[in-house]
């Protein structure tokens, strides 16, 4: 005897029903802190790889849920390279340079330091004065009777030997060094003369005794960065555009630089302020869900790396950090029914 039917066309007197392939989806949630890395392995946590508790199979999608980050993180590092600047004064070829301290300044605190460690490297005098400009947002450097210039036209040099190396930033449109942050294009500057000094009329004193300065043609930067890039090893579906793109053509139709790298991160993280002593992003404001077709076959560790746009690794200092990783598994099943009674005294 012989059946057929739309889905069937068997000559056997027992058809065999289809299998359909059933999976159900399961959730597995991992909290990862920074001080789980092995820290004899990993110095330090911008970039560091653990082991799952368990080995995880047939992983159909990845996401970061949750993440809470230090409330605070350094502007101005050696390993940033914008901790320097160089400057002359009068007709003298000598030249001073300019550290400061590592760490995040208010415009207030920076005028300070800016201050006092010009007046330390031209010994000769305490008469360099740095004003910060809350109308205009910006510094003015002044002297009270030398003259003096910035030239900003040559790159400093940063030892790497007490801390990570990074990329070298001093080719960059932005953020090559402090003197961009300070509100400087990387051009030479000469101070301007006032035998009446420089005045700001907003202020309660006008006048200031400072008859050479230099204002900043820019705004300046001293906030660092709004988001920070998650790295997850082999599993990254980002696509992002690479940074300082510069045509060289005449004819922008012939061509253009715009580049970029694919699957490059596998988060992009908003830093959102909530509190003195931490950011917190939620999955309000993380969009990373990534699915893979076909299922990873299997994961049994992960490595990340946090960094930023251009390719600084995050100096995260000793803050510590933590972060929730969601793993979806297809898991193969079986159709059941399920009949439950409830008794009439249980109240659900």
């Amino acid at each position: 005897m012989s059946y057929s039917n739309g889905n069937y066309n068997l000559s056997n007197s027992k058809p065999l029903i289809a299998r359909e392939q059933n999976y159900v989806l399961d959730r597995k949630l991992v909290t990862v802190h920074s001080e789980d890395r092995d820290i004899t392995k990993w110095k330090n946590s911008n970039t560091f790889e653990i082991m799952l508790p368990e080995t995880l199979v047939n992983v159909q999608s990845i996401r970061l849920i949750q993440m809470t980050m230090p409330g605070f993180y350094y502007t101005f590092s050696n390993g940033y390279q914008n901790t320097k600047f160089n400057f002359k004064v009068g007709s003298s070829s000598d030249e001073y340079n300019v550290v400061i301290d590592e760490g995040f300044y208010t415009a207030e605190q920076l005028t300070n330091e800016l201050t006092n460690k010009m007046n330390d490297a031209y010994s000769t005098d305490n008469s360099f004065n740095v004003i910060y400009d809350n109308i205009k947002h910006k510094f003015w450097f002044g002297h009270t009777d030398s003259s003096f210039n910035f030239d900003f036209t040559t790159q400093i040099n940063y030892d790497f030997s007490s801390c990570e190396q990074q990329p070298i930033v001093w080719n960059n449109h932005t953020k090559w060094g402090l003197p961009y942050n300070l509100g400087f294009k990387k051009e030479a500057y000469s101070s301007s003369e006032n035998t009446s000094g420089l005045t700001f009329d907003y202020k309660d004193t006008r006048t200031t005794n400072l008859k050479h300065y230099i204002e900043a043609p820019l705004a300046f930067d001293i906030n660092g960065e709004n988001c920070i890039y998650m790295e997850v090893d082999k599993y990254n579906s980002y696509d992002e555009l690479y940074p300082y793109n510069e045509s060289n053509y005449t004819n922008i139709y012939s061509n253009n630089s715009y580049a970029g790298k694919v699957n490059s991160a596998f988060a992009k993280i908003p830093l959102k302020m909530v509190g003195d002593n931490a950011y917190d992003s939620r999955t309000f404001y993380l969009h990373n869900l990534v699915h893979y077709d076909p299922p990873i076959e299997r994961i049994a560790r992960l490595k990340f790396k946090f960094r930023f746009h251009d390719g600084r690794l995050v100096n995260f200092q000793n803050f510590p950090f933590d972060f929730t990783v969601e793993l979806n598994s297809l898991k193969n099943e079986i159709n059941k029914t399920y009949n439950i009674r409830i008794p009439a005294a249980y109240i659900l």
